[in-house]
């Protein structure tokens, strides 16, 4: 069948979550998912006086790794060891739930030096992202016996205790972190779903694309699924040159996604290349972090 007897379409509601099912299903036939550590978000706080000064926000994903989504204190609160804390906590809940690998992201700006204090490694770097700074991808094997770090100035510990937080404080958290973004890289672009799908002439989903422009003009590649009786005929490769059409025209420079092992040649493929590996993820494969400019 010709790809112009396909029809590309808006997803309607939830289609973006079976695409993901479709590509997770794919994957698990790979590397099968460790049954403890499937979709949950942890989070974790510091009170003074009933008034959040710092915490984060740890997911827990699938083969045995956690990823530290959020980290943020107080300005006047910095600099006393609360930072340290939260990392500490954010560890031993990841091991808790079976976790061997934590990663995070963090720009230039932000606290690269304080994580590798505590034996992250950068294992992704990028270049103008945001525009005119430079982001990282750290990682930590957490099940090595690596000495803790404890901080020269770590008076927090006699004032604070970490405690477990709500939904409610992990956006509060997320607002604190994102004033503080703001200050050295403001918005750009307002965040734009481009999820699409194909369908046949019965009108049946036989392919779709989950994508969206963020606030730092970045097109994020979420999810790109084929109904594996339509593949080979180039329609992943159609939906994603689509996806960089339209998150070009929203503005969009720069388009950044995840790959493993078994789907990394798609990408490369499609003009795609490796900004970072992380080693062993699954146990036993490799995963990529890849970006391509617009």
């Amino acid at each position: 069948m010709e790809l112009d007897q396909y029809k590309l379409l808006p997803c309607e509601e939830g289609e973006d979550e079976y695409i993901e099912e479709k590509v997770g299903a794919y994957a698990d036939s790979f590397a099968p998912p460790e049954p403890h550590t499937e979709g949950e978000r942890l989070v974790f706080k510091a009170e003074d006086d009933g008034k959040i000064v710092g915490g984060c926000i740890l997911n827990i994903h699938q083969w045995g790794r956690a990823v530290l989504g959020c980290l943020w204190v107080d300005e006047q609160y910095r600099g006393h060891g609360l930072g340290s804390m939260l990392i500490r906590a954010a560890e031993n809940a990841a091991r808790e739930k079976g976790c061997y690998y934590l990663c995070l992201g963090t720009l230039d700006f932000q606290a690269r030096p304080l994580y590798e204090k505590h034996g992250f490694q950068v294992f992704t770097t990028t270049e103008g992202f945001p525009r005119g700074h430079k982001s990282w991808s750290l990682s930590k094997r957490l099940d090595r016996a690596d000495p803790d770090y404890i901080p020269t100035h770590n008076d927090a510990a006699a004032h604070f205790v970490i405690l477990p937080g709500t939904k409610e404080d992990g956006r509060s958290i997320g607002d604190g972190l994102d004033r503080y973004c703001d200050a050295f890289a403001p918005d750009e672009s307002e965040e734009a779903e481009l999820n699409r799908k194909l369908v046949d002439a019965d009108g049946r989903m036989i392919a779709g694309i989950v994508a969206e422009v963020g606030c730092w003009s970045e097109c994020d590649l979420d999810s790109v699924w084929v109904d594996e009786a339509h593949r080979g005929q180039g329609l992943g490769s159609r939906l994603l040159r689509e996806a960089e059409r339209e998150a070009k025209e929203a503005g969009a420079y720069i388009a950044l996604t995840n790959a493993c092992d078994w789907n990394v040649g798609f990408f490369t493929k499609n003009g795609y290349t490796v900004r970072g590996v992380l080693e062993d993820y699954p146990k036993g494969h490799r995963a990529y972090e890849l970006q391509k400019l617009l």
